[in-house]
């Protein structure tokens, strides 16, 4: 798998109109745009809205998601659903489309550059089955039919995704982002009536990354807590992202895995700049990046994964959001990620 650039994009983004996002976008992610959130513009815009408006029985407030098993209109749906991912034309997806403020200029970009990429990022199946829950409040993973709404849900957005995606450019090659911020929590979770295995996991997203990879997309996974990358890997994900500023160690345990995942040609996004607080992103330089980065790098090269295969394959981000940071230095981050993909130099 080639990419035309390391920078990739991550993040919610601070500006309150289109027209700057549009700019900001333009200028650093050309090449691979990706559909922002702006919470600053519509506070009811976030990856998980996105995810799962329009999906039957399911309502979100705040961070909560119900199912309504009463719904009446919820076999129906589960119907269309159903449909929709079995067989993916524009007509059975149409119902499940994404509406946000930011989609027509993204659109317009990747038609404009004629972009190699574009990324999407969706809610993925995992952390969607731990924030879902029925009326008793009780957790619904170990139901085969509940997982299939998971699975389901994640598909028909992301198809809906590639196809408009591939309306505008056909040769954009589409990349799903897939955020699972509760699979750190894998291993502690341990509920009456419910074993939540690897197995289960693992299974669960080999069925969205195949569905993915059958439309033409490339699946990212991204945790920003410590995980268990092998169960993405071993599902067939493209490329994994995650936290390396405060997690730099998190491969270090994997250096089979991870040559394995390589070889095949796996991508690694190391999400090395640091934006908790605007004081800390004041306070960062290029210099410094490069050398936690690459520090990052050799202790992964240590483990005994060829050093080659690390360099060769890595990505670079800002860490996490920025839509809290004044704009200046969410800017400031953003440059630093892209002056920093710049400097990985290409091993032989």
């Amino acid at each position: 798998m080639k990419l035309k650039t390391r920078c990739f994009p991550l993040g919610a983004l601070p500006y309150s109109t289109i027209q700057t996002a549009t700019k900001m976008i333009a200028k650093f992610f050309a090449q691979m745009p990706y559909l922002a959130v702006l919470p600053n513009l519509s506070a009811e815009d976030s990856v998980l809205a996105r995810t799962l408006c329009n999906i039957p029985g399911i309502s979100i407030k705040d961070t909560r998601v119900t199912l309504n098993l009463g719904d009446a209109s919820y076999k129906q749906g589960m119907l269309k659903l159903d449909k929709a991912f079995n067989n993916p034309t524009p007509a059975n997806l149409e119902p499940f489309k994404i509406e946000v403020p930011f989609l027509e200029k993204y659109l317009q970009i990747i038609k404009k550059f004629q972009s190699a990429n574009a990324v999407v990022n969706l809610i993925g199946p995992f952390t969607i089955s731990q924030l879902l829950t029925v009326a008793a409040d009780e957790h619904v993973l170990v139901d085969k039919n509940f997982r299939k709404l998971f699975v389901q849900s994640v598909c028909v957005k992301a198809l809906w995704m590639i196809n408009k995606i591939k309306e505008y450019c056909p040769t954009t090659v589409p990349i799903i982002v897939l955020e699972e911020s509760l699979f750190g929590q894998l291993g502690n979770i341990k509920r009456e009536n419910e074993e939540v295995t690897v197995d289960l996991v693992t299974n669960m997203f080999a069925k969205v990354i195949e569905k993915i990879k059958s439309a033409g997309g490339l699946v990212a996974v991204q945790c920003l807590d410590k995980c268990d990358w092998k169960i993405p890997i071993n599902a067939g994900v493209d490329i994994i992202s995650f936290d390396a500023y405060n997690n730099y160690n998190n491969l270090t345990i994997i250096p089979e895995k991870l040559i394995e995942f390589i070889s095949r040609g796996g991508k690694i996004n190391w999400g090395i700049v640091p934006v908790m607080t605007e004081a800390m992103v004041r306070s960062l330089n290029i210099d410094f990046l490069t050398k936690r980065l690459f520090g990052a790098f050799e202790n992964v090269v240590i483990s005994g994964v060829p050093e080659r295969f690390i360099y060769n394959s890595s990505l670079v981000s800002i860490q996490d959001n920025v839509d809290k940071l004044p704009v200046l230095f969410a800017e400031k981050a953003i440059i630093l990620s892209s002056q920093l993909s710049k400097r990985i130099p290409f091993k032989s």
